[in-house]
C-alpha cells in the first residue's frame, strides 16, 4: 500500500442498528464503547463507531494486525498514536455526513474536511481569525470565489494545526495561505515555532450530488502529500494497494 493516503466514508452508508453496525462494533475496545455512548444523538454515535471502525480497518491492514487487537495511546500534547507502531502517523476528521482518515508513514498528518450546509458570514469569521492578506483575497473580485478561498484557507489551516498536534489555538493568522492558489508558498509567523521543516499541502474539492463541494485538506512534512495523486484517495473501507 503506497502511503500517505485518504479514505473518505459517508455516514449513511452503513444504517445505524442495521446487522452490519452491530457487526462492526465488535472491533471496538471496551473503552471506545463508553465513549460512544458519551454521545448525545444516535447519529453522533454511528459516526463514533464508524470513525473507529475505519481507523482501525486501515491501520490494522497496514500494521497487519487485527482491527480489534490494535491498541492506542496519546502523546503529551494529546494527540492520538498506535501503540505498537508509533511509526504511523494518522488524522481523522469528519464533517456533516463525511468522514476522512489521513495515514503517513513518513510524518505527522493532519485532514480537515468541510461539507458546507448553510450560508456563513465569511468575512466576519476571517476578519477575527485569518491574516490581513488573506482576508484581502477574500474581498478580492470575483467574490462568488469566496466561498471556495475561504474554505481552502479553513481546511488547510485545521489541517496543518492537527498535524502539529497543538489546535487552531496556537493561532489561525500565523499562517498565511493567500497566494498558495497562485503556487507562491505559504508564510509562517516568525514566531511559530518548528516551522523550518518543509511543510507540504494538498486540497482538493469534491463535488456533491446537492451542487455543494466537499473541501478536503492535507497537511505534513512528508514530501509526498504535496504531490497527492487522485487514486491515493479512496472511498469507503478500501485499503487494497
Amino acid at each position: 500500500m503506497t502511503l500517505p493516503a485518504v479514505w473518505l466514508l459517508r455516514s449513511d452508508t452503513i444504517p445505524p442498528d442495521s446487522p452490519e453496525a452491530r457487526h462492526l462494533a465488535a472491533l471496538l475496545s471496551v473503552e471506545e464503547l463508553q465513549r460512544r455512548e458519551t454521545y448525545r444523538s444516535a447519529e453522533a454515535q454511528h459516526q463514533f463507531l464508524l470513525s473507529r471502525v475505519l481507523l482501525r480497518s486501515v491501520l490494522g491492514k497496514i500494521s497487519g494486525r487485527s482491527p480489534e487487537s490494535l491498541r492506542f495511546d496519546r502523546l503529551p500534547s494529546g494527540k492520538p498514536l498506535l501503540a505498537d507502531f508509533p511509526e504511523l502517523h494518522f488524522s481523522l476528521s469528519h464533517s456533516g455526513q463525511w468522514l476522512a482518515l489521513a495515514v503517513s508513514c513518513e510524518a505527522p498528518i493532519g485532514i480537515d474536511i468541510e461539507q458546507p450546509s448553510k450560508p456563513r458570514d465569511f468575512l466576519r469569521i476571517a476578519r477575527h481569525y485569518f491574516h490581513p492578506e488573506e482576508c484581502a483575497l477574500l474581498e478580492s473580485p470575483p467574490l462568488e470565489l469566496m466561498p471556495m478561498h475561504f474554505y481552502r484557507l479553513w481546511t488547510m489551516k485545521e489541517a496543518f494545526f492537527k498535524a502539529r498536534g497543538t489546535g487552531i489555538s496556537e493561532g489561525l493568522g500565523r499562517i498565511n495561505l493567500a497566494e498558495f492558489h497562485l503556487g507562491r508558498g505559504v508564510a509562517f509567523d516568525k514566531d511559530l515555532p518548528d516551522t523550518h521543516d518543509s511543510w507540504q499541502f494538498y486540497y482538493s474539492m469534491h463535488p456533491q450530488p446537492d451542487t455543494t463541494q466537499l473541501h478536503l485538506a492535507l497537511a505534513s512534512t512528508d514530501p509526498a502529500v504535496g504531490e497527492l495523486p487522485a487514486e491515493s484517495i479512496r472511498r469507503g473501507f478500501d485499503w487494497s494497494s
